[in-house]
């Protein structure tokens, strides 16, 4: 909402007199006057892709659904203090984590490559 309040009003103005629509407005004004903002989170919550809501899956969760509904995080649970076996879900945990900073750099990497706002 902030990056829309930033946008000059006199465009939608000037956009109005030449007989723009409200469609109109918005492909040519807001979508490219918001561009970097929507990048730039779209970057910072690309890494969150392999997150899935620990909370849920693992309070509604139960022996008919395990075998298909299990995420790395009830499988880091279960095998790191359920079976006491810490080393193997820390590993996972880690993995996890490699996997969503990869993601991000991944993403980061397209967003320079198309002359978008990027992270670094």
């Amino acid at each position: 909402m902030s990056a829309i309040t930033a946008i000059d009003p006199c465009l939608y103005e000037a956009a109005s007199i030449d007989g723009a629509g409200r469609l109109a407005k918005i492909k040519y004004i807001t979508l490219p006057s918001t561009r970097p903002t929507i990048m730039i989170l779209l970057l910072m919550n690309v890494g969150n892709v392999l997150n899935a809501g620990f909370e849920v899956q693992y309070l509604l969760g139960n022996g008919l659904t395990k075998s298909v509904s299990d995420t790395i995080d009830i499988y880091v649970l279960t095998w790191g203090i359920s079976q006491n076996d810490f080393s193997l879900g820390t590993a996972a945990g880690i993995f996890k984590s490699l996997v969503s900073i990869a993601i991000i750099f991944v993403a980061n990497y397209f967003a320079k490559k198309t002359g978008e706002e990027r992270l670094f």
